[in-house]
């Protein structure tokens, strides 16, 4: 997936662009623009993309991407589910030149430059926030803009956990060209066994070159990419599916059971049976 640049609509009317989506399935392309964007997912499942992370996401997920940070969310394949959204995307003259360096807006401001690499938001009082945002869609501009920064120094005082740990850079249409092949061959195949030379095949280095391009590019290993693909797939079947979980990690890839277990808990904190008990117990 080759990222595009997206062109926010602007009004010489409005501060920011204020926007929701509701349709059958979240298909937008992996995409990235010089405003930032706070979105709220309301209801739907998939995976989503940021920089360098994978994960998988549900309703009820407040996220903050910052300037020319490569996102999207993606619903699972032959979901036939309903999905909406609501998202603000606004510029650094939000309120004007040099607004966020008044003391007033201190924190703002922090919360700002830390959404370098995007950031996660949890806590009691994300879904409230979320309701905010789709009463804002519609408000009169005044009240819409006001509401908004308040919101946005009430996102300072809740948690939050980075979203990714580097962006994709993009040097050439060469490159750009290769890491789409990457991704989208992962996405293809990652049920199957991967591995180095078959990648390099791909891209058309040695499996040493492409082991080091890969790290240079992404931050990280391939395999370590590659398993947390696996596990942000098997977290949507654990969410939507009865599969037991040894038929979810043989469906993702996993042939040895401990394997799967170790990954899972390495990278999502905590157990797959656990995972889908949290998940069942929110929606009770």
């Amino acid at each position: 997936m080759r990222p595009i640049l997206e062109h926010i609509p602007h009004s010489q009317e409005q501060s920011f662009y204020a926007g929701s989506y509701c349709g059958q399935g979240f298909t937008f392309p992996w995409h990235y623009h010089p405003e930032w964007e706070l979105t709220y997912i309301i209801s739907g499942t998939g995976t989503a993309y940021t920089g360098n992370a994978i994960r998988h996401f549900g309703g009820g997920e407040l996220a903050l991407m910052g300037p020319n940070l490569p996102h999207c969310w993606k619903s699972n394949v032959g979901s036939e589910d309903s999905v909406s959204s609501v998202f603000f995307q606004w510029s650094a003259d939000l309120l004007g030149d040099h607004w966020m360096e008044k003391s007033e807006f201190g924190a703002i401001r922090a919360l700002l430059m830390n959404s370098e690499s995007g950031l996660l938001f949890t806590g009691e009082q994300v879904e409230s926030m979320g309701q905010q945002m789709t009463k804002l869609v519609d408000a009169p501009p005044f009240e819409r803009l006001m509401v908004f920064v308040a919101l946005l120094e009430k996102l300072t005082r809740l948690q939050s956990t980075p979203l990714s740990h580097g962006g994709i850079q993009y040097q050439d249409s060469t490159a750009s060209k290769r890491i789409e092949n990457i991704l989208n061959y992962v996405a293809s195949h990652y049920q199957t066994k991967i591995d180095a030379e078959q990648m390099a095949q791909l891209t058309s280095m040695t499996p040493v070159s492409f082991s080091k391009y890969f790290k240079r590019v992404f931050k990280k290993t391939f395999t370590s990419y590659l398993n947390e693909y696996r596990i942000s797939q098997a977290c949507g079947l654990l969410v939507r599916t009865d599969e037991s979980v040894e038929e979810i990690a043989d469906r993702c890839g996993y042939q040895n059971m401990a394997f799967f277990h170790r990954q899972f808990k390495t990278i999502m904190g905590q157990t797959p049976l656990k995972y889908r008990q949290q998940f069942q117990a929110a929606q009770a």
